[in-house]
């Protein structure tokens, strides 16, 4: 006998224009509603579980600042906001705009968000590993109040974010980078420009005046279920001077660290070289960009 589909066919839509009135809609209507702004991943995964439509676009969410002690990023700003932010173009955050620039082609980078990336987050997202990588905070709000958990505790599987029933992303908060550090952001798709990555990497160094590592933070995307950092790399050249040898060796360790797949894009084995290579390049650059 057949087995009937439920067809995608949301039912209500609510435009709200507070935070509170958004977060008491989705306290009402729970795993049926879907937050849209840009709607992109709502019309690839089209899911029939959806009957109501929270539109977060008149919440005022949409916005790059520089505050006394970082960056904040409203969750509703558009990926092409983000690639083009001018205080996002210098220093350890412009690897955030290099992934928001090799995010999907144009037409989805002028209307996805960079909120919409980081929930409900593909394996391949390519927000979160530079956002590991600077120890963003994810700022979220609910009918109990407002917490940030870092994006290390945000990301906790395939399409899965820590988000409990009635709670939203409002914000992503990067404090300023300590000086003499370099950041790069490197991605590997099938085709040039557009695609999502087969493996991404994202690198903080920090050195200090005797040209030894201090903070290093080493991020991962597309091998394993969440976007992940590599801690025993990152070990291996904490309090260390980054000598050619040593960077080989960190980036082999990572490639060891990974949990990839084999899917229709790439194997495991694949990806496990590629990541020794692409973590590799992001060391070198990273130390090229210490300022």
């Amino acid at each position: 006998m057949k087995q009937e589909h439920s067809p995608f066919c949301p039912k209500e839509y609510f435009h709200p224009t507070s935070i509170r009135e958004t977060v008491e809609l989705l306290d009402r209507y729970g795993e049926s509603a879907w937050l849209i702004a840009g709607g992109t991943d709502l019309m690839v995964e089209k899911n029939p579980k959806v009957r109501v439509l929270v539109d977060v676009t008149g919440l005022g969410l949409s916005y790059v600042n520089s505050e006394e002690i970082g960056i904040s990023i409203g969750a509703a700003t558009l990926i092409a906001d983000v690639a083009n932010a001018p205080i996002l173009q210098k220093g350890p955050f412009q690897m955030i705009t290099e992934a928001a620039r090799s995010l999907g082609t144009p037409q989805i980078r002028n209307m996805a968000t960079i909120g919409g990336n980081i929930c409900r987050p593909s394996p391949a997202a390519d927000m979160g590993p530079p956002l590991l990588a600077l120890n963003a905070r994810i700022k979220i709000v609910g009918r109990d109040g407002s917490k940030e958990v870092s994006a290390e505790q945000f990301f906790v599987g395939v399409n899965q974010d820590s988000l409990q029933p009635g709670e939203m992303a409002t914000e992503i908060l990067i404090s300023f980078p300590a000086e003499r550090t370099g950041a790069a952001f490197v991605k590997k798709g099938r085709v040039a420009a557009g695609d999502l990555s087969i493996v991404s990497v994202a690198v903080l160094l920090t050195l200090d005046h005797n040209g030894m590592c201090g903070e290093v933070r080493i991020a991962l995307g597309a091998v394993a279920p969440v976007p992940m950092r590599a801690p025993k790399a990152e070990k291996l050249l904490k309090g260390e001077i980054p000598r050619k040898d040593l960077l080989e060796r960190t980036a082999e360790q990572a490639s060891e660290e990974i949990k990839p797949i084999s899917d229709l894009r790439a194997s495991e084995e694949y990806r496990r070289v590629l990541s020794r290579v692409l973590v590799e390049r992001a060391l070198n650059q990273a130390l090229r960009l210490v300022a």
